[in-house]
C-alpha cells in the first residue's frame, strides 16, 4: 500500500486530511518539531498546533514541551483498533503502519517534558533492555511489579540493580510473591513516599512526581551531570537511610557508589583486613570500560589522617580515592566524574576479606561478606 492509499485509509477512519498527513509524517520520521511537521506534511503553520493537539487527544501522538513544541507517535494500539473496525482496507492500513512505525530512539535533546507519566514508565522499560552497567530506581510497589521482569532480565545479564520501594503494608510478602527476593536485585524500603525515579548507566534519568502532585508530567533527561545530581538524591534520601527487604541477594556484594563502599569497608581495612575487589570503571576521558582485579592498598578521604574509619556521606562528597594493587600495577580509583584518578569506578564488587590474625588451613581465616553488609561482618 502506497502512502496516498494509507492517507486515504486514515481519512476514512475519521481523521481529517491535516491529521492524517501529520500523523503519517510522524510515523515516518519519529519525533519532530511542530514547524518541521508542518513543512514535511505541507500543512499551514496556522493549523499545525491545533492538528497536533487533536491527535494527542485521540491518543495517537505525544506532545513534548521543549523550547519549541515537539511531537512523536505513541503506541499503535489506539489507531490500529480504530482502523480495524473499518474493514479489510483499513486493516491493511493498520498493518502497513506497524511496518512503517518504529519507536523513536533517544534524541539529541538533553531534557524533555512529556504530559503522561506512563510515557516515562514505557521509556524506562524499553531502556532497561539496553542498560549495560547499573540501574537505580525509586518506585511504588505497583511500579516495581510492572517493571519486575525487565529488571530481573537486566540483573541476570550482570547489570547491578538497586531499587528503593516506597513503604507498603506488606512489601516483603509482595516482593516474595513476585519472585523478586530470589533475584540478584537489591531492594530497600523507603519510609517517605517520593517520585518515580530511574537512573540508568549514569547517563539517563527518568522522573515523574508522586500521586500528590498537582499535575502529572514526566521528565526525560539524557545528561550525565543532571543524572549525577539525581544519583546523590537517590543515595542520600532513598538508599543509604533505608533498610533492606528481607535479605541482601545472594552472591558477592556489589556497590554502585564508591562513597558507600568506603563507609562500609573503611573500618575493616583499618583493622588490618586484606580486601580483594573487582572494579569496573572508565579509564581516562573515554567511555571505554575496564575491569580490574586486586587488593585494596590505601584509602584517602576527609578525616582519614585523623583516624576516622567510617566517614559520612557528606564528608565523602568532597573527595575520596581508593588505591588498588593488581599483579601488574597500582591504580587510583575515584568516584563518579573522577578527574585525577586512573579509573572512574562504575561498580565495585567485594570478592574476599581476609583477617590475618586468625588461622585457617592456609594460615589465614577467610571471612567473605557476600550477602551481608560489611559492617555486620
Amino acid at each position: 500500500m502506497n502512502r496516498d492509499a494509507l492517507r486515504r485509509a486514515l481519512e476514512n477512519a475519521d481523521l481529517t486530511a491535516y491529521q492524517a498527513k501529520a500523523y503519517l509524517t510522524l510515523i515516518d520520521n519519529g519525533r519532530l518539531s511542530a514547524v518541521d511537521v508542518a513543512e514535511k506534511a505541507t500543512i499551514p503553520t496556522s493549523q499545525i498546533y491545533k492538528t497536533l493537539r487533536s491527535l494527542e487527544g485521540m491518543g495517537f501522538i505525544e506532545i513534548i514541551e521543549q523550547d519549541t513544541l515537539h511531537a512523536e507517535p505513541r503506541d499503535l494500539t489506539a489507531v490500529q483498533s480504530q482502523l480495524r473496525k473499518r474493514g479489510a482496507l483499513l486493516s491493511d492500513a493498520a498493518d502497513e503502519l506497524e511496518e512503517r512505525w518504529t519507536r523513536p530512539t533517544a534524541n539529541e535533546h538533553r531534557v524533555s517534558v512529556v504530559k503522561h507519566a506512563e510515557t516515562v514508565i514505557e521509556r524506562v522499560r524499553d531502556r532497561l533492555s539496553e542498560v549495560a552497567v547499573s540501574a537505580e530506581l525509586s518506585v511504588t510497589m505497583e511500579q516495581l511489579i510492572t517493571l519486575g521482569p525487565d529488571l530481573m532480565a537486566a540483573a541476570e545479564r550482570g547489570v547491578v540493580v538497586h531499587v528503593s520501594v516506597y513503604d507498603d503494608d506488606d512489601v516483603t510478602q509482595r516482593c516474595r510473591d513476585a519472585d523478586l527476593l530470589d533475584s540478584p536485585i537489591e531492594i530497600r524500603v523507603a519510609s517517605i513516599p517520593g517520585p518515580f525515579l530511574a537512573i540508568l548507566d549514569r547517563r539517563s534519568t527518568y522522573f515523574t512526581p508522586n500521586d500528590r502532585a498537582d499535575e502529572t508530567y514526566g521528565v526525560l533527561i539524557e545528561d550525565e551531570i543532571l543524572s549525577f545530581i539525581n544519583h546523590w538524591y537517590f543515595r542520600t534520601c532513598l538508599w543509604d537511610v533505608s533498610p533492606t527487604v528481607d535479605a541482601v541477594p545472594s552472591g558477592r556484594m556489589t556497590y554502585l557508589s564508591l562513597e558507600e563502599f568506603l563507609r562500609d569497608i573503611g573500618p575493616l581495612y583499618h583493622q588490618g583486613a586484606t580486601i580483594s575487589v573487582t572494579i569496573v570503571g572508565c579509564t581516562g576521558k573515554s567511555d571505554r570500560t575496564n575491569t580490574v582485579h586486586g587488593e585494596i592498598s590505601g584509602l584517602f578521604y576527609p578525616g582519614v589522617l585523623e583516624g576516622i574509619e567510617s566517614p559520612s556521606l557528606g564528608q565523602l562528597s568532597t573527595f575520596s580515592t581508593v588505591f588498588i594493587d593488581t599483579d601488574e600495577t597500582r591504580y587510583s580509583v575515584g568516584s563518579w566524574g573522577a578527574v585525577f584518578e586512573d579509573i572512574e569506578a562504575l561498580t565495585i564488587r567485594i570478592d574476599d576479606i581476609v583477617f590475618p590474625s586468625q588461622p585457617s588451613t592456609d594460615g589465614t581465616e577467610r571471612s567473605e561478606i557476600a550477602g551481608t553488609r560489611a559492617d555486620d561482618s
